[in-house]
């Protein structure tokens, strides 16, 4: 389980341990959000990346080996092409493995090339949305003066599908319809964190038609 997890700020790191059948990592999860720009929405971008405990690299007297040790993790909705977030992968020495996209929308896809580009994983979407991503009426890119995509999704995912980044460390998609044709939460197994993406907002369900779920 991620334990002591706190809310996530605004160009933050929050950490936790996930506890897997064969290994233990530390589990941090930044997330980079920067004011409103041409599309007038705060553009979110999050990084959940992991490093695996060993026995070695429990006592404080190895910290100082451990900081530039290699940490494998995902990308969720790049909205945003701002350098800054590629200089945290850097310095922080993170392989991402995969981009994971809960929608398709402007605020959570306007950097999906660059990622694309600069990290060269395969894209995860929803089919649904993953079947529109280059449709305007949908995206709304060219509404908010944005460039249509050029790249392709990798997967699309039905509910409930898993993916694995490693032997412990699994992600679950759950559809959740509402916001988007094919909006989806990203759950990380084993642990009560779950990326909802606009599944939620703080004015509460009906903004994302959730009433009409049955």
């Amino acid at each position: 389980m991620i334990h002591d997890i706190k809310k996530v700020y605004e160009n933050t790191t929050i950490q936790g341990k996930v506890e897997g059948d064969k290994k233990e990592y530390i589990c941090r999860i930044y997330k980079y959000l920067v004011s409103p720009k041409s599309f007038g929405v705060k553009e979110n971008t999050y990084i959940c990346y992991f490093e695996e405990i060993g026995i070695n690299e429990k006592s404080s007297a190895n910290k100082n080996n451990n900081e530039n040790k290699k940490k494998i993790g995902i990308m969720i909705d790049p909205g945003s092409n701002d350098e800054e977030i590629y200089e945290f992968l850097k310095k922080e020495n993170i392989e991402i493995k995969y981009i994971f996209l809960t929608h398709n929308h402007p605020d959570h896809i306007a950097g999906l090339d660059n990622a694309k580009e600069k990290l060269n994983v395969p894209i995860v979407i929803s089919r649904l949305d993953g079947e529109n991503i280059h449709d305007k009426r949908y995206t709304m890119m060219r509404l908010f003066r944005l460039k249509e995509l050029e790249c392709d999704v990798d997967i699309m995912l039905e509910h409930l599908e898993e993916i694995k980044i490693c032997d412990d460390i699994i992600f679950k998609f759950h559809l959740t319809p509402g916001h988007s044709l094919g909006s989806m939460c990203i759950e990380l197994m084993g642990t009560d964190v779950v990326f909802v993406g606009d599944t939620v907002f703080k004015e509460g369900y009906r903004k994302n038609r959730l009433f009409r779920w049955k």
